[in-house]
């Protein structure tokens, strides 16, 4: 009998056992699941478009392109947020799909499934738009991470609306580059906007004015660079009136373009406000960015930091805008007293016994305007840049002279020497001519945008400048439209400015920026040191008058 019972006790310990190890063993992983869950970004579910808003959106939407497709094009609208859910991602994806079809240029898909970055879903389109997609873990699949990358770099395009600086931010810096900054936070709403690009077919819509605008408005952190970014469109701070913002420099980017690999990257920062999706203005800019990334609007990606445009400036807000009180009357010539106060007081400063003036000597910049003067540092007797220090303008004009500097360049200096600028900061890129001062170094033929080269007119005849991080030095010597520069010893460039008949056409056939025929220029004018926000270092400046 005993066993019977042993034999019993023994099956049913075996059925048993088994079946309580392997639920012992399952019980941590379910007790942990719920943890882990909490940890990990969660997808919003998507909110539908209003109707009227659709219809409003539908009125003021553009009937037709800024360029004619090359071939049909196919636009991926990607809605997905896991982090801020903005209200307006359902109403914008919709406007942008509109946007398509109501100009013709081109078709849409929206979508949140990331499955659509796979390669060979990819490859269907010409584009995509990143719709105020926000979390830094928005994609987690580091491969269709790299599909994205792919696809851009292989000469499609990625655009972003408003948010989509705010995704991917500590866990993919990649995506950061190619968008062109990652999201600093929103400090301001009502703006006035500077066209740091009039000229751009992607700001044409504007007429080249400045503008005022309400929506939250970003700022970016690096990788946000105007060395690698064309600028579009910025906040005007001086005409804003704000308070203080969340960067020292106070450059606070809203729309910009750049190449990435063979691809094109369009970012603009409005799009928070419902409002903004039927702005008749913002929503033709799109259209344009838009046709940028699909290749068949034309436009000019070169870094701001590597150009000379005068922007367009905003309108001015706030106190600001406050007409002043007029003057009470007295009993002097108005027009004279106008004209006495905005003449710049002559330095004083007199040739030595071989007719040189010296400009900097290393212990002063007397010989040059405030308050530019004030913010340009003497550090060891050397000449030194610091960020939003502004151009450098002499309190003399000079005619026919020789100018005689030493100049070191860091591997990003852009900076430039201004020579006869007649009205000085006033009209600085219209108004003089600029000597080169770059970074570039190598042992290669120069070009217009050089060292010593005559900014975007004329190349210097031989490489001649030093390597970076030494000084060179450098002579120039201007008679009459006679044009002459010696760099470390070598002469570099042998030019008569007659030469140049017309606006905006160099004697090559080349192009440049100009709105004046250079043989037209003043013959007299300011010399000046350009701020061009790089570093730069000047000493032993000095010039001898000729006439």
């Amino acid at each position: 009998m005993r066993s019977t019972w042993r034999t019993v006790l023994v099956a049913i310990l075996a059925v048993l056992l088994p079946a309580l190890w392997c639920h012992a063993a399952e019980a941590p992983a379910k007790a942990e699941a719920p943890k882990a869950a909490a940890k990990a970004e969660k997808a919003k579910p998507p909110v539908e478009a209003k109707a009227d808003e659709i219809e409003k959106v539908t009125a003021a939407m553009p009937d037709k392109p800024y360029a004619p497709p090359a071939k049909p094009r196919k636009l991926l609208i990607f809605n997905l947020t896991k982090g801020f859910p903005h209200s307006s991602v359902a109403i914008g994806g919709k406007a942008f799909e509109i946007m398509g079809k109501k100009t013709g240029a081109w078709d849409s898909v929206i979508t949140t499934d990331v499955s659509f970055f796979a390669p060979d879903k990819l490859k269907e389109f010409d584009a995509v738009m990143m719709n105020n997609t926000t979390g830094k873990d928005l994609i987690d699949d580091p491969a269709l991470k790299q599909s994205l990358l792919d696809f851009v770099k292989s000469g499609k395009g990625i655009a972003g609306c408003h948010a989509a600086t705010d995704a991917f931010y500590e866990k993919w810096p990649e995506y950061g580059e190619m968008m062109g900054g990652f999201f600093a936070g929103h400090p301001f709403r009502k703006i006035s906007v500077k066209l740091d690009d009039p000229a751009s077919p992607i700001n044409q819509m504007f007429d080249g004015k400045g503008f005022e605008i309400s929506d939250e408005i970003y700022t970016f952190k690096d990788p946000y660079s105007r060395e690698k970014l064309h600028i579009l469109q910025s906040i005007d701070w001086e005409n804003a009136n704000l308070s203080k913002g969340n960067r020292a420099d106070n450059d606070y980017a809203l729309s910009w373009i750049r190449e990435f690999g063979k691809g094109r990257v369009f970012y603009c920062a409005f799009g928070h406000d419902h409002q903004i999706f039927w702005n008749p203005t913002i929503l033709k800019h799109y259209v344009a960015g838009i046709q940028y990334i699909l290749g068949d609007l034309k436009a000019d990606a070169t870094p701001t930091a590597k150009l000379r445009a005068e922007p367009a400036r905003g309108p001015v807000l706030g106190a600001a805008a406050e007409k002043p009180k007029p003057a009470p009357k007295v009993n002097k010539a108005p027009v004279a007293a106008a004209t006495a106060a905005a003449m710049v007081e002559p330095s004083g400063l007199k040739p030595d016994a071989q007719g040189w003036i010296t400009l900097f000597d290393g212990k002063s910049l007397d010989a040059f305007q405030t308050p530019a003067a004030g913010k340009w540092k003497i550090v060891d007797g050397v000449m030194t840049w610091e960020k939003g220090c502004g151009n450098l303008w002499t309190k003399d004009k000079f005619g026919d002279f020789i100018l005689d500097l030493e100049v070191k360049c860091d591997k990003g200096t852009n900076s430039g020497v201004f020579l006869r600028s007649a009205d000085g900061e006033k009209n600085w890129l219209h108004g003089s001519f600029e000597i080169q001062i770059a970074g570039t170094g190598g042992n290669r033929k120069p070009g217009k945008h050089d060292l010593g080269a005559l900014y975007d007119c004329y190349a210097p005849t031989v490489a001649a400048e030093k390597p970076v991080g030494e000084w060179n030095h450098m002579v120039i010597t201007f008679k009459g439209n006679s044009l002459k520069i010696v760099l470390n010893d070598k002469a570099i460039l042998d030019i008569n400015l007659d030469d140049w008949k017309e606006a905006g056409l160099n004697p090559d056939g080349s192009k440049n920026k100009f709105k004046t025929a250079y043989k037209d220029m003043a013959k007299v004018g300011f010399l000046g040191l350009q701020d061009h926000g790089a570093p730069v270092w000047y000493r032993n400046v000095k010039v001898k008058p000729l006439n």
